[in-house]
């Protein structure tokens, strides 16, 4: 990056230089008798016989490198020489823009390695890759973040294109996407799918020279994690975006001169508090007056500051509820982490040694839930992370291919490690769970104190520090933050009899078990009372947890609860009952659950190999299961083996558009043949031939047969 950069030494004696010798006395005359700034004036004895390099010389000597220039422009000002102080006004204009993407560059290459607060860094170049960026011209759907975006990446498998319109960071503004009232780009994601890796490396992208050069003058990177740390301290939306330069680097009026060359990331709304959010009356409108933190953010989204200027901001789905008020007409773009392909690139990015990542990549490929995970860059950073650690030891080893989240949690804190301490793993706990409630993932120096910790005591890899903003941390995932969740709720402290039943009912209670929000810490709840792990924990932590006896009474109760209330009549609380059932893996008490269950019905869902799993884990545990419904679920002979135990009990049965073949159409054959419970069965709209459909009515149309109706 280095170039034959032209110094002030440089411009100001071209700047003198270009003069002729009589203007170049004027300026030596008029400079003899200025007082700058309180400083002496340069002696007339000293100027009078001195030459361009003599008087540049004087200059540097008397004002200093910065306050020579600001010298130098001033009197070719006064002398009427505007042409020369203009062109030096733009030697400066450059200078100082050469200098803020030079310290941009430094500022956002370096990223750390997983646990190394202040170690060891790699850089974003080497290791970035891109992300799956999606243009959604509608507010994208509010679902579990985590689930949401592995079931888009699902139906995007199935469609191939899933008629999403992909692009690339240096499409954002895509002029043919953008509209007069559309220079607001809202980056929606799940945590830990890269936003705020992709707008450093986009900061780093421009000020390297890569894209959007011509397009913007200026980019500026706005942390809102920051902005909450000084939130109590009112500051100017200048003084805000000039806070991260040294000093000396930008000048506010070249910044504003041109504000529709302006580029602003937000980055981490979701980070704000919100409560503290004001009205669209007082946000603020002035960019020179101070203001508290939120209104300066206000201000900006309801582009009552610096209008002209385009704005990126980044932020999880929970947060949307707060943020779309304060916009007028933006873009959505979906950020959906890697795809297979690009999972694969990020491990051979990490390891660098072809052999060594691929046989990385392998032991994760083949587990189905660990590879479906890492669509999230941040658990495939966690993952390398386990296995550069030594592969001949295959710490990963113990989670099985056909894992639960529970497996996959438990399997990776080996790596992360876990306080020791009781009361340090009762402190962490309560933390999460607190962080749960308060859909926040970002805490301070005094939160950790209220929950008995030490700051940063607990594992830098888990709970690590933010090395730019001294005295925050932050879970390394969510979903770790939603495991030590649900663990709380099993701990048993020395608290009086029924307190952790109280508990448990905060999540089980009507709402709140069904809230898209509360998805996976339910699934844990489930996966932690599995009486396997259940010894295992006690084992190696030595800790009591929560009668599981107690624990099941209120599994149960609660979907006694929502039966009654036919809550499970729609898919997706019927499929994530099932895998609640999954998670914990008991027969005894599936069978009690299931018992509760007499339909099924996921017609039009886009089912994943863990979705199958843990429907045939459901249906094995069925006895009264009336009728079956999967229209539009694609399925072959393996999902079909899969689905046995529910087409051997079902009387209605509706396999429309499901994609059979002639080979699945035959055994499914060989598997209804022997449900004499079956009376309908609906094939429509399956790509079979003649021959099938004449095997179907010889197999299950007879006398002795109860099958009453087949399309």
């Amino acid at each position: 990056m280095a170039d034959m950069e032209e110094s002030i030494e440089d411009a100001l004696l071209f700047a003198l230089d270009d003069l002729r010798e009589e203007n170049f006395k004027r300026f030596k005359y008029k400079l003899g008798f200025l007082k700058w700034e309180g400083k002496a004036h340069i002696p007339q004895g000293k100027l009078e016989d001195a030459n361009t390099m003599d008087t540049v010389q004087l200059l540097l000597e008397a004002y200093g490198m910065e306050g020579a220039r600001e010298v130098a422009i001033h009197v070719l000002k006064e002398i009427n020489l505007r042409d020369s102080a203009t062109r030096l006004q733009t030697w400066k204009y450059n200078d100082c823009k050469k200098n803020y993407k030079r310290h941009l560059r430094e500022t956002f290459w370096p990223i750390l390695e997983l646990g190394s607060n202040h170690g060891s860094t790699v850089g974003l170049p080497q290791r970035y890759t891109e992300l799956l960026l999606v243009r959604n011209p509608q507010r994208p759907e509010t679902a579990h973040e985590l689930l949401g975006a592995e079931k888009k990446h699902r139906k995007m498998e199935v469609d191939q294109e899933g008629g999403c319109q992909k692009l690339g960071l240096e499409d954002l503004f895509d002029s043919a996407a953008e509209k007069k009232s559309s220079r607001t780009v809202i980056l929606v994601g799940p945590a830990g799918v890269g936003k705020t890796t992709a707008m450093r490396k986009l900061m780093l992208d421009w000020a390297s020279g890569q894209f959007w050069q011509a397009k913007f003058e200026y980019a500026f990177y706005l942390s809102c994690r920051a902005l909450n740390v000084g939130s109590t301290k009112a500051m100017s939306l200048v003084d805000l975006m000039l806070s991260g330069c040294p000093p000396g680097t930008l000048l506010a009026e070249d910044i504003l001169m041109n504000q529709d060359s302006l580029l602003l990331i937000l980055d981490g709304f979701d980070e704000l508090k919100h409560q503290d959010l004001p009205s669209g009356t007082q946000s603020a409108s002035n960019p020179h007056e101070k203001q508290a933190a939120a209104s300066l953010v206000t201000g900006l989204l309801r582009k009552k500051l610096l209008a002209p200027c385009h704005l990126i901001v980044t932020t999880r789905p929970v947060a949307l509820g707060s943020l779309l008020p304060c916009l007028r007409s933006p873009q959505f773009v979906e950020v959906l982490g890697f795809q297979p392909a690009q999972r694969e690139e990020y491990f051979h990015r990490f390891f660098q040694n072809k052999e060594e990542a691929t046989r990385a990549f392998e032991l994760v490929r083949i587990n189905e839930t660990l590879f479906r995970v890492c669509f999230l860059p941040v658990v495939c950073w966690v993952i390398c992370s386990v296995l550069s650690g030594g592969l001949q030891k295959q710490p990963l080893k113990d989670i099985p291919e056909m894992a639960t989240f529970t497996d996959v949690y438990l399997g990776l804190l080996d790596f992360l490690g876990c306080p020791s301490r009781l009361s340090d793993l009762k402190g962490l706990c309560g933390l999460a769970k607190d962080g749960v409630l308060r859909q926040t993932m970002v805490y301070n120096e005094e939160e950790l104190k209220a929950h008995g910790l030490e700051p940063f005591s607990a594992s830098r890899r888990l709970l690590p520090q933010d090395v730019h903003l001294p005295g925050i941390c932050q879970f390394i995932h969510l979903g770790f933050q939603e495991f030590f969740a649900a663990l709380s709720y099993l701990l048993d402290s020395d608290r009086e009899a029924g307190t952790s039943s109280k508990d448990l009912k905060e999540v089980f209670g009507t709402k709140k078990a069904h809230s898209c929000n509360d998805r996976m810490l339910v699934r844990f709840l489930f996966g932690l009372s599995n009486t396997k792990r259940q010894s295992i924990l006690q084992k190696t932590w030595g800790y009591p947890l929560t009668s599981r006896i107690r624990l099941c009474q209120e599994f149960l109760s609660w979907v006694e609860q929502e039966a009654r209330c036919q809550a499970f009549r729609s898919g997706e609380p019927l499929l994530e009952l099932c895998h609640c059932l999954y998670e914990m893996h008991d027969s005894q008490f599936a069978q009690s659950v299931m018992g509760h269950i007499y339909n099924i019905d996921l017609r039009d869902h886009l089912l994943t190999k863990l979705d199958l799993a843990a429907l045939s884990f459901g249906l094995s545990a069925s006895d009264s299961l009336r009728s079956l419904r999967l229209s539009s679920c694609k399925l072959g002979l393996k999902e079909l083996e899969q689905l046995s135990p529910g087409l051997l009990k079902s009387s209605e049965i509706q396999l429309n558009r499901c994609g059979l073949t002639a080979v699945v159409c035959r055994e499914l054959v060989s598997i209804v043949v022997n449900n004499l419970n079956l009376t309908h069965l609906n094939l429509g709209e399956n790509p079979l031939d003649d021959s099938s459909i004449i095997h179907l009515c010889d197999r299950l149309i007879g006398p002795s047969g109860k099958l009453q109706s087949l399309r």
